[in-house]
Order: structure tokens, then C-alpha cells, then sequence
């Protein structure tokens, strides 16, 4: 891994954080029902815009 990469991956995971953040703070004024599909984005997003920003950026660099 360089230098870009690590620098990549703790802007997402920094953009992740302040993501979940908000939804702790935000969550109870917005009504969202804990269904499966709902648990699952939510667990799953930070993951997916991880990998997908490293495989962009690996294909630009």
C-alpha cells in the first residue's frame, strides 16, 4: 500500500464516521423502520463506498 491509498482509505473512513455520527443524532427524529433491508444498508455502506472509492482509485492511479 503507498501513501495515496492509506491517505484514501482514512478520508473514507473519517467521511464514514461523521456519516454514522449523524445518523445516531439524527435517528430518533426520523422514523425508519428496523427492517432487514434498512439493518443491512446501514452496516453496509461504509464498506461499500470503501471499497468502491479504493477500486476507483486504483484504476486511476
Amino acid at each position: 500500500m503507498n501513501a495515496d491509498t492509506l491517505s484514501v482509505i482514512f478520508k473514507v473512513m473519517g467521511a464514514s464516521l461523521l456519516i454514522a455520527i449523524a445518523i445516531k443524532y439524527l435517528a430518533p427524529f426520523v422514523e425508519i423502520e428496523p427492517t432487514t433491508f434498512n439493518v443491512l444498508l446501514a452496516v453496509l455502506s461504509p464498506t461499500t463506498i470503501l471499497a468502491t472509492v479504493l477500486l476507483a482509485s486504483l484504476k486511476n492511479g
